[in-house]
């Protein structure tokens, strides 16, 4: 009988997927229940493990929220790559990027009574993830408006109209758009607005 030591790849992606587990059960709970209310008891039942093994990858909460947010960062990267694939026009992957990036966010952590809570916690414990994962819709925003431009499809030329200014807004107005417990659906909405503007000030 063969062990899984004496295959060593085989053994660091059942870490790595076992890891993977527990920040998926716990970004469910910190979504359902905050952050505070959420214990490793629960995510051990959550994620239909012994607490004992989330020890094994982790050193407490603190440290699986940031896992959180990393996992929830690769899996937006990925829906992000597959916007920039698209054969459409900027407004349309405009809004897909927002879409993959914000909505996924927004789904995942962003809804119901705990966002507060949550982005106050991150803040305090998990500023270099936040900003890595907020970094990835700035990256590929950047991506796409230089590629338009480009291709003469948008314009940058008009006076105040400046790409790192307009991204900075959009993410602003990603945050701003949570507030009042609002559905998916008018997020969604909200986020469109503020895309319609985006891009009524570099079409040509």
């Amino acid at each position: 009988m063969t062990d899984r030591h004496d295959h060593p790849a085989a053994f660091v992606d059942d870490m790595s997927d076992r890891a993977e587990q527990i920040a998926d059960a716990a970004m469910r709970l910190f979504a359902r229940y905050g952050f505070k209310r959420t214990a490793v008891d629960d995510i051990a039942k959550e994620a239909r493990i012994a607490k004992a093994t989330i020890y094994l990858h982790f050193k407490g909460k603190d440290d699986i929220l940031r896992a959180t947010l990393q996992l929830l960062g690769q899996r937006v990267d990925a829906l992000c790559r597959e916007v920039m694939e698209m054969k459409a026009p900027f407004a349309e992957r405009l809004m897909a990027l927002l879409r993959a990036h914000h909505c996924t966010a927004f789904l995942s952590i962003g809804a119901g009574d705990h966002f507060a809570e949550l982005r106050a916690v991150i803040d305090d414990i998990a500023v270099k993830e936040r900003k890595a994962f907020e970094s990835i819709f700035v990256r590929y925003a950047t991506q796409l408006i230089e590629e338009c431009e480009a291709r003469g499809e948008i314009t940058l030329k008009r006076p105040g109209v400046d790409p790192a200014a307009l991204i900075t807004t959009l993410m602003q107005a990603s945050v701003g758009a949570k507030v009042g417990g609002i559905s998916y659906e008018d997020y969604e909405a909200r986020l469109g607005l503020f895309a319609g503007v985006i891009i009524a000030a570099v079409l040509p």
